[in-house]
């Protein structure tokens, strides 16, 4: 372990004496002083369950560090403000616990700045949550190591009280490194360890904390008493919390979240001070997505109904190898796309190492109307630290797209009526839980989204998306995603109207006890209720599983269109495949194909394996697998979505590549197999 290193530069601490104020809050004094923000030295590869004892690599967001001065002296609260303290402002806030010493979650950033100014009203004197540069600074109280502590936390230093899966899938069966206290008693009291060499307790571990600033990259070169960016999606989150890893305790360690959200893992603590002189950066730069993008409304006709169109595979998921950040060329997965106003497509993704990684954002890419190559990726959304999962677009055909996305402890939507370029604030709605698949507006237009927890079944909205709204399934019973009396069968379930007014889906199985209840095929649920009570029967399509997901949708020409795959993922080194007809005769396929049903799903009379076909030959499929594409072979796995374009022209896409068809292609015949 190397040495506590004190900076030169920093001021001794003879400014000022502690304060203990009318509520019973400590803060000691902290003196001006320059010291380096952020952490050099080499990138993270993020690959947690493969060295979970490793905790000394950088995030791309702590760089390029850079020399700040804090000029003006402040006082910082000692611990986090505790549940006691903050309701000498609010009486009742969790009335049901009893210890008042513990420190104070389930805070919103907004709620954490409404107590600030309580407290200076009372006190007469300026209280409000340090900036991002002021907390660092404190944090590290003169070190430049990973921790205060040094470069490593004490042996037991974080407890691991929530599991969640998360301890099994990263550090599996073997011990957890030195440094964890594994099963521990959830405690929250402040100042149980000891404090930092300025007297501060728990800046890394216990709460993560709120600070003033919203969130953006950093800038080189000096700067003094920076305020973070003029503006934002996210305000920033400090310190890490009890449950975490290791590294995300670090200094140097940036998280940022939604300021309107509330979690019992984050809380806060404030500092007597009035706000630095310092000047916020402006917005970061544009992403390549959000550049140069038309806002005019082209002519779009729609092309000759009988003649057939087919072009693809041709990637969308453009990302330099061996990135680590923010972009990852390691998993990205999970796919969105719409039509733009202005006729460009826009696709949007999850990017990550891990999917249940916090290191997850969301990607963009943009096929600009008229030309032919997707740009390459550039970040769309990502809250720093938070697992922003499972994007979801949709174009209401007239001016607005919306952006759905499953958040930290929240689901969010967020609306552009400038063709993607910029956005509205999120807003959040419950439940927390993955949106199974693509939205669906109603003949009466009422907007549906399929869920992924077991305990609802649909997000409902009937006021054009302003407000949503998701009964839970109050029988416990009933509460399971393999298909009840109260629940769609399966999840990534896309959904249609039918003509006759009833809501229809088709899902995902992932055990084989789930696929068996439906003789291993893909189960199809019916709901004439709105989503209250569902049916369920059988399909005639494979079940599919892990790194699959369908489609399911109407074509303006009025049939019912599904695409999925004809075998498992596991099994597609020896698929089983699916007959098909070819102007030849039958023949066996596998991998991806699209099928027509002319009778509201009672039948399918037309299915075709989408692929162009040809002599067979290796083609690129999510992350650095490969599949065999041919005549009788196409890609075998990945989470499709698709649209129809104003022109007719059906755009669907994998997690890794985009195929174009219209529906005479999809009735014609193949010329050979």
């Amino acid at each position: 372990m190397r040495p506590l290193l004190v900076l030169l530069t920093l001021s001794p601490l003879l400014a000022a004496e502690p304060i203990t104020n009318s509520i019973g809050l400590k803060l000691v004094p902290i003196s001006p002083g320059s010291f380096t923000m952020g952490q050099d030295g080499p990138a993270s590869d993020y690959k947690i369950a493969k060295h979970p004892e490793k905790f000394d690599d950088a995030d791309w967001d702590e760089k390029p560090t850079h020399r700040v001065t804090i000029t003006q002296a402040f006082h910082m609260a000692a611990t986090e403000v505790t549940l006691a303290q903050y309701r000498a402002m609010d009486a009742d806030f969790r009335a049901g616990d009893k210890e008042g010493d513990v420190a104070v979650g389930g805070i919103s950033w907004e709620q954490a700045v409404k107590f600030c100014e309580w407290l200076s009203a009372k006190e007469g004197k300026t209280y409000r949550l340090p900036t991002e540069a002021e907390w660092e600074y404190a944090c590290r109280a003169g070190t430049t190591t990973l921790f205060y502590t040094g470069d490593t936390l004490p042996e037991g230093f974080q407890p691991w009280t929530d599991s969640a899966g998360f301890r099994e899938r990263f550090f599996q069966d073997k011990p957890m490194p030195k440094e964890y206290s594994a099963g521990t008693k959830r405690d929250l009291r402040v100042a149980q360890g000891a404090a930092n060499a300025w007297g501060l307790h728990d800046m890394n571990g216990n709460l993560s904390e709120w600070c003033l600033d919203w969130y953006g990259p950093y800038e080189a070169g000096d700067q003094s008493d920076p305020l973070g960016r003029v503006e934002g999606d996210f305000r920033v989150i400090r310190g890490g919390h009890h449950s975490t890893f290791v590294r995300l305790m670090r200094s140097a360690n940036r998280a940022a979240w939604l300021p309107q959200t509330k979690s019992d893992k984050v809380g806060f603590r404030v500092v007597l001070a009035d706000l630095p002189s310092g000047k916020p950066l402006p917005p970061p730069a544009p992403q390549l997505h959000e550049q140069n993008v038309s806002q005019g409304t082209p002519k779009i006709e729609r092309m000759d109904p009988n003649i057939p169109v087919f072009e693809g595979p041709k990637p969308f998921v453009i990302i330099p190898p061996d990135s680590f950040g923010p972009l990852f060329s390691w998993h990205n997965h999970s796919p969105a796309i719409t039509e733009c106003p202005n006729g460009d497509l826009l696709a949007v993704w999850y990017s990550c190492v891990d999917e249940a990684g916090t290191e997850l954002n969301n990607l963009a890419s943009r096929l600009r109307f008229g030309k032919s190559a997707w740009e390459p990726a550039s970040v769309f959304w990502d809250g720093a630290d938070i697992n922003d999962h499972a994007p979801k677009l949709w174009w209401d055909g007239e001016k607005t797209i919306y952006h759905f996305a499953r958040g930290r402890d929240e689901d969010i939507v967020r609306s552009s009526t400038d063709n993607g370029v910029t956005w509205t604030k999120a807003q959040i709605f419950q439940p927390v839980s993955e949106i199974g698949n693509q939205l669906l507006r109603t003949r009466d237009g009422t907007l549906y989204m399929t869920q992924d927890s077991a305990n609802h079944s649909l997000t409902i909205s009937r006021d054009g998306g302003k407000t949503w709204t998701s009964d839970p399934i109050t029988d416990k019973k009933q509460a399971f995603r393999s298909g009840s009396p109260a629940r769609h069968a399966g999840i990534h379930a896309p959904i249609v109207e039918l003509k006759d007014g009833r809501l229809m889906t088709f899902g995902r199985l992932n055990t084989e006890a789930e696929q068996a209840k439906f003789n291993f095929k893909t189960p199809a649920s019916f709901s004439s209720d709105g989503g209250k009570t569902w049916t369920h029967e059988a399909t005639e399509f494979p079940a599919i599983s892990s790194v699959q997901r369908q489609v399911l949708m109407r074509l303006q020409e009025g049939p019912l269109l599904f695409c999925s795959f004809t075998d498992l993922s596991a099994n597609s080194k020896n698929p089983k495949g699916l007959t098909f007809q070819s102007k030849t005769g039958e023949f066996n396929g596998a991998g991806l194909f699209a099928a027509l049903s002319y009778d509201e799903g009672k039948t399918w009379s037309h299915k075709r394996l989408v692929t162009p076909g040809g002599q067979e030959r290796t083609i690129n499929g999510i992350d650095r697998g490969q599949f065999k594409l041919s005549d009788t072979r196409a890609e075998p796995q990945g989470y499709l979505a698709a649209i129809q374009t104003r022109d007719g022209r059906i755009q669907l896409i994998s997690s890794k590549n985009h195929y174009v068809f219209n529906l005479a292609w999809l009735k014609a015949l193949p010329e050979k197999s």
